[in-house]
């Protein structure tokens, strides 16, 4: 599935900004409005061209799984290719962690919902997007299983998690 999703993207990747980045850009707009601070230390798990990065006029770190999409990026971000199931990055890593309509790619999505809890520092905040559709619906509740949830939305085509890690205390 892997490949299939690569070069799914791969195809599309010289069209995408196009496309998409008015959506993406409602998408940023909407989930930052319930963030305080964007700062520190950021990562963008699935990040296709660099889309977030240009949004936020900041240097970022970035993940994708498509080598054309990372292409794209015109040098938008620091990027690395590669598997959100298994995150490059050390432990407590990062202070916010977005991942914008990417879980529903992902058969095993639970285990990259995992790593991005595995990379986010004490106190980090991350948002997290997936297609509202009824076959993905298992998305939220792994979601909602594996961090604290802040607030949770559907706008346009998404459902929109605005997440925190639990209490040392409370992870069971």
């Amino acid at each position: 599935m892997v490949d299939e999703v690569a070069e799914k993207y791969d195809i599309t990747a010289e069209h995408y900004d196009k496309r998409y980045k008015d959506i993406q850009f409602e998408k940023y707009k909407l989930a930052l409005s319930f963030l305080d601070n964007i700062e520190g230390s950021i990562l963008d798990v699935g990040c296709g061209t660099g889309l977030l990065a240009e949004f936020l006029d900041m240097e970022i770190d970035g993940i994708d799984i498509s080598r054309g999409m990372l292409e794209m990026s015109k040098g938008r971000l620091r990027y690395v290719q590669g598997d959100a199931r298994k995150l490059p990055y050390a432990d407590s890593s990062f202070d916010i962690v977005f991942s914008f309509t990417v879980l529903q790619n992902i058969k095993d999505y639970e285990v990259a919902l995992k790593e991005i809890r595995r990379v986010m520092k004490s106190g980090a905040r991350c948002v997290l997007t997936y297609l509202n559709k009824k076959e993905y619906s298992k998305i939220g509740e792994s979601i909602d299983s594996i961090f604290k949830v802040d607030d949770s939305f559907s706008f346009s085509e998404d459902v929109f998690y605005i997440c925190s890690l639990f209490d040392v205390q409370e992870i069971t």
